[in-house]
């Protein structure tokens, strides 16, 4: 949970970058400094890990690109959702002719509560994203990728409670840093 937590913590970073660097975002210094505390920490947690978390890596620049795109690209978010599901929808046509010619599917009636959950996942997949897209058009990228902050720390919090993975100071040492930065930002995003 808390390495999940980490790629989480990395994808607003490169999305305030995106949003500064491509979209001309405004900002200003406690902004600025928010971002370098918020990498201070991860470059912090990443020595104390010593390797290189590519996962977290390659969902954070996922999801920054993503929001860039969507941002750039002046569509609403209900079409736009559209355009992406029909381009995505080839792909998961292929991938399910895959898994039921190698005998993989589960989703089936045999066994009916697991393929219920299945449809279901895809509708709550799609409203988080729909009103995820459309929080990019009422407000900039970085702002609404800092807010982005809360699901790590749920996770980091359904860690140590939940799941008692042991709390090491060097997290602890990150994950302050990480929300001195949050609280910096979220203060100059009220004065807006």
């Amino acid at each position: 949970m808390l390495d999940s937590a980490l790629g989480y913590y990395i994808f607003p970073i490169f999305s305030v970058f995106f949003g500064i660097i491509f979209l001309k975002e405004k900002y200003n210094q406690n902004k600025i400094i928010s971002v370098i505390l918020v990498i201070l920490a991860l470059i912090y947690f990443l020595i104390k890990l010593k390797e290189v978390p590519w996962i977290g890596i390659t969902v954070a620049l996922t999801f920054s690109l993503y929001g860039l795109i969507r941002k750039k690209v002046n569509v609403s978010s209900d079409v736009g959702l559209l355009v992406e599901t029909l381009l995505l929808s080839p792909i998961a046509v292929v991938l399910f002719i895959f898994l039921t010619s190698n005998n993989l599917n589960i989703f089936s009636a045999g066994e009916p509560l697991l393929s219920f959950y299945l449809f279901w996942a895809g509708l709550m997949t799609l409203i988080p994203l729909f009103w995820y897209t459309k929080g990019f058009e009422l407000i900039g990228i970085g702002p609404a990728s800092m807010i982005f902050f809360l699901t790590p720390t749920a996770q980091f919090f359904l860690g140590l409670y939940y799941f008692n993975e042991p709390l090491i100071l060097d997290e602890l040492i990150a994950f302050i840093f990480i929300w001195v930065a949050v609280i910096i930002y979220l203060n100059e995003l009220r004065k807006e």
